[in-house]
C-alpha cells in the first residue's frame, strides 16, 4: 500500500507539471506584461500590455502610439502598410512558433497615448492570415 501511495504522489507531481498550451500562453502574457509592460517608446509606439484569450485562443498585444504617429489620418493612411508589416513580423517571430504551429489567433490594438481611449489601429490575424 505504501508502494502504491508513493507512485500514485508520483504520478499526481507529474501530471500537475503538465500544462495545456493554452494555460501557458495566459501564463507567459501576464508574466511579459507584469515584466516588462509598459515597455520604452521605441519609434514611437510601446507595448502596453499582452493577454492571451482563451475563448478565442487569440493572443492580444496591446500598443499606445506616441509622436507624431499618435495621428489618426496618418494611420488610417497608412493601413493596408501597417497590417502587411504587422503580418510580417508575425509569420518570421520564431518566439511564437508553438502558438502559432497550435492555430492560435494574434491582435493587436494600437491606442492613442495622447487619448488612451481612442484605438487607431486594430488587426486580428487568424492561422489563415500567417500559415
Amino acid at each position: 500500500m505504501k508502494n502504491f501511495l508513493i507512485i500514485l504522489s508520483v504520478f499526481a507531481l507529474f501530471a500537475s507539471c503538465q500544462q495545456s498550451l493554452e494555460d501557458r500562453a495566459a501564463k507567459e502574457m501576464a508574466e511579459y506584461t507584469r515584466k516588462n509592460c509598459p515597455t520604452p517608446v521605441v519609434n514611437n509606439e510601446n507595448v502596453d500590455s499582452a493577454t492571451f484569450e482563451p475563448s478565442t485562443r487569440t493572443v492580444h498585444y496591446y500598443y499606445k502610439l506616441h509622436g507624431e504617429i499618435d495621428n489618426a489620418a496618418i494611420i488610417a493612411k497608412h493601413r493596408k502598410e501597417m497590417r502587411a508589416a504587422l503580418l510580417n513580423d508575425l509569420r518570421s517571430d520564431t518566439k511564437s512558433k508553438a502558438f502559432k504551429d497550435a492555430g492560435f489567433g494574434f491582435h493587436y490594438t494600437y491606442r492613442s497615448a495622447s487619448n488612451p481611449e481612442k484605438i487607431l489601429l486594430d488587426e486580428n490575424f487568424t492561422p489563415k492570415d500567417y500559415k
